[in-house]
């Protein structure tokens, strides 16, 4: 096969030639880089050896702290100069002054060494094993004193999830491909409530126990404890497809809106059975529950809001991601009692677009009352930032954001809160959400997802509230679950 030519370079034309030639100079390794060793130049001074701090080495020579007043000149020569790391001995012969130099008030010598160059690898592999050594003799992250009964769930729960993996795997060599991985059959679906309902609950049941308990841990011992569970069970949890998306957080934060699908609308997802299993386990815990229940809330409200009008209810959705709630309300209600006009805010433009592809065809052709949804992409620290982003959308009927407030610092809170019920039209309702500190999944999210979240109780988002708007009328609601209640503030 013939080459193109102007596919062929020539050596000189390769990144970092110069002309025709290639100018070369051995790397210099500075002290620090070669910790943990321990680098040192002994030097015969005025009859004595002295030690001198190393600052830097190459193959043919180094820089090191001088020692004395005595200061040499350049081009004097060391008959004996030697070149340490720790108890080996890299370097012993001559050496020619190439260098003097004042650094922060100590003096610098340069030298070039006379006899054989060190050997710059074998430096290497001694920093290398000394590091080994130096974390074997460290304390490892997940070692702490006590709280056996922790550890002991956790271990448990390991050996349950090798079982239930192997059993598994057995299973899905059993079964036709089609039942384990293809579409809605009735085989399919009753292995979807087999292992939801044997295996799943029980797991969950194991996580929230282990909740309870490091619930009673000390805060200086957590870090270790969380590594002890993160070496026992990554391995199995992360098998679950939200559960790694929301660790990894491929967009810098955890519960974007693929991770929101999963827990809609897939919750049988994997490649292997087992990794579908912990799919399902993922989708039987409690903060998986209250993010549907949550949805089911703001549908229910959107449908009462709905009755009994002639005029348009105009909605504010902040922060919806996949807009769950509103594809199952024009799904469930084919011709809506009122018509509907939603502003649809996301910082995520993937999460517009794929809400865009599934209400556009509900929201077209529609018979009854029309529904009108904007689409407006704009970032978290701009609606923060900017008190009148929404100024030219006028007043609504109804504003709703059910995860925004969990990352919100108490004083955001607030402003967002107070910014939000001032767009609100007489009679109108804000509704904002916050799990609450007794979230049982909340062991799971912070020790395996990295996803904490900023807790409050009931009280606390009553106190957001009368902050934000001492004139509304507050109250608490709450979804089915009781991990992520409500605060709905009434404008008169």
């Amino acid at each position: 096969m013939t080459v193109p030519l102007h596919r062929v370079r020539n050596y000189e034309e390769l990144e970092g030639a110069q002309g025709r030639e290639v100018f070369f100079r051995p790397e210099r390794y500075r002290a620090k880089d070669l910790v943990p060793l321990r680098s040192e130049v002994m030097i015969t001074v005025a009859g004595s050896e002295r030690m001198c701090p190393l600052l830097d080495l190459s193959e043919n020579g180094a820089a090191f702290e001088w020692p004395s007043a005595l200061v040499p000149a350049i081009g004097d020569r060391f008959g004996s100069l030697s070149v340490r790391f720790d108890s080996h001995e890299s370097y012993r012969g001559e050496a020619r002054v190439g260098s003097v130099r004042e650094i922060d008030g100590a003096t610098i010598v340069g030298i070039s060494f006379e006899g054989r160059l060190v050997s710059i690898d074998e430096v290497l592999e001694l920093r290398a094993i000394k590091t080994f050594i130096g974390h074997r003799a460290g304390r490892p992250a997940w070692r702490v004193a006590g709280h056996d009964r922790c550890k002991m769930l956790v271990s448990e729960l390991r050996l349950s999830l090798e079982d239930a993996e192997r059993q598994l795997r057995t299973m899905e060599t059993e079964l036709p491909w089609h039942v384990v991985h293809g579409e809605s059959t009735p085989a399919r679906e009753e292995l979807e409530r087999t292992i939801r309902s044997q295996i799943a609950s029980a797991m969950v049941s194991a996580t929230e126990e282990i909740d309870r308990l490091v619930r009673t841990i000390p805060a200086e011992d957590i870090p270790a404890i969380r590594e002890y569970s993160r070496r026992h069970l990554d391995d199995f949890l992360l098998q679950a497809p939200a559960a790694r998306r929301a660790f990894q957080k491929p967009f810098g934060y955890p519960g974007d809106y693929e991770v929101m699908r999963f827990l809609y609308e897939r919750p049988f997802e994997g490649s292997t059975l087992f990794a579908k299993t912990m799919s399902l386990v993922v989708d039987e815990m409690a903060a998986s529950r209250a993010v549907r229940c949550r949805k089911d809330l703001i549908k229910n409200r959107l449908k009462l809001r709905l009755q009994h009008r002639s005029t348009p209810l105009r909605v504010l959705a902040i922060a919806g991601g996949p807009a769950q709630e509103l594809c199952e309300l024009l799904s469930e209600t084919p011709r809506l009692a009122a018509p509907l006009d939603v502003v649809l805010f996301d910082q995520d433009k993937g999460a517009l677009a794929y809400a865009y592809r599934r209400l556009q065809p509900l929201t077209d052709n529609r018979g009854g009352p029309a529904v009108r949804i904007t689409y407006l992409h704009e970032s978290i620290k701009r609606l923060l930032r900017d008190r009148m982003l929404f100024d030219d959308f006028g007043k609504f009927d109804l504003i709703y954001s059910a995860g925004l407030f969990d990352y919100l610092r108490a004083p955001t809170a607030v402003q967002l809160a107070r910014d939000f019920y001032s767009r609100l039209e007489a009679g109108g309702q804000l509704i904002i959400a916050n799990m609450v500190p007794e979230n049982p999944s909340r062991w799971f999210m912070e020790h395996h997802l990295d996803w904490p979240l900023l807790y409050r109780t009931r009280d606390e988002l009553l106190d957001i509230g009368r902050r934000a708007c001492a004139d509304a009328a507050l109250q608490i609601l709450e979804e089915e679950s009781h991990v992520n209640p409500f605060l709905e503030f009434s404008r008169n």
